[in-house]
């Protein structure tokens, strides 16, 4: 069984705000792959699932970001989930707007979210999807930029990162252990 997870906060004052966006991106994978949503207790929603042969659990943690890996831990225990068959999506400010990674394995890199997982899991080699929001600019504390909605003109460029996502998932799943992939899709729009 492969655990995709999406990063974000709970509750509709976080709807559509930047830190958000591994929500968005598992419920885009969500539609795309037909595994509906359903609350499993006070702190998950799961779909339960296939894409292709494999069997698929998407989870949101229902915590706090920083909370997360203390919702996934039981859950990846309960399961027998394999630390290789893991994906976590989530927003980054240390890439560029419009820039999507993925990785196999890594430290947080200061993503509280990814840093609870980590600790929580006890193992680092955890395959993730970072989707770039940017540094906000003199203006603005990184709580307050991290927390606001994803402006009109951001728009297109976030649901290009979000529709990368799923297809990065997808070759996740599809290929096992794929290499680091990076992709700027602030210009024109690029196929994987």
């Amino acid at each position: 069984m492969w655990l995709i997870a999406g990063l974000g906060n709970p509750g509709p004052k976080y709807e559509g705000t930047r830190h958000n966006l591994g929500f968005q991106a598992l419920e885009l994978i969500s539609r795309r792959w037909g595994i509906p949503f359903a609350r499993c207790s006070g702190f998950i929603d799961q779909g339960q699932g296939q894409y292709g042969a494999e069997d698929i659990l998407l989870v949101k943690p229902l915590e706090y970001m920083n909370r997360s890996g203390e919702v996934l831990k039981p859950l990846v225990r309960k399961e027998g989930i394999e630390e290789s068959r893991i994906v976590v999506i989530f927003d980054d400010m240390d890439l560029p707007l419009g820039t999507v990674r993925f990785k196999r394995r890594g430290g947080s890199g200061g993503h509280r979210g990814m840093d609870s997982i980590i600790r929580c899991l006890g193992f680092e080699d955890i395959k993730r999807i970072r989707l770039g929001i940017g540094r906000p600019g003199n203006t603005g504390e990184s709580v307050d930029y991290v927390l606001s909605k994803v402006t009109r003109k951001e728009s297109p460029v976030v649901s290009r990162m979000l529709e990368a996502a799923a297809d990065l998932a997808e070759r996740a799943i599809s290929e096992g252990e794929m290499d680091t992939v990076t992709m700027n899709l602030t210009e024109a729009e690029e196929e994987l």
